[in-house]
């Protein structure tokens, strides 16, 4: 069984419900965390709507947050959450705001993580 991701009726991701579940409640920790609205709906009946323009000031966020933690075990942590949202952010069609102090040293291996990620996830 899966569950789909949505922008104004038109499916952007369609993962297993497992997936599903565990990536909305990292968007909820995170959602919280920040005190910044994730853009995501309830999932209710196997759907979930994204707000585009929320969804990309809640990527913006934890990317600025992220750049501040200053933290390597922190920063592993987020990493992994990272790479799936900014997938997810491309098929959006939201712009992540890449932080100039850290975007050359941990940038490019989440986006190269988020770039694999992308061809593998289908709408």
């Amino acid at each position: 069984m899966s569950q789909y991701y949505e922008v104004a009726g038109e499916p952007v991701w369609n993962p297993g419900q497992q997936t599903s579940q565990l990536f909305l409640a990292y968007v909820r920790v995170y959602e919280a965390h920040l005190a910044v609205p994730s853009g995501f709906g309830p999932m209710v009946s196997d759907e979930c709507q994204i707000d585009p323009d929320a969804f990309e000031e809640f990527v913006n966020a934890l990317l600025d947050w992220y750049d501040h933690t200053g933290s390597n075990l922190l920063s592993s942590l987020v990493e992994g959450f990272l790479a799936p949202l900014l997938a997810l952010a491309e098929r959006v069609g939201a712009e992540p705001r890449w932080p100039e102090r850290s975007a050359g040293t941990w940038a490019p291996g989440v986006r190269g993580a988020a770039a694999e990620l992308l061809r593998s996830v289908t709408p």
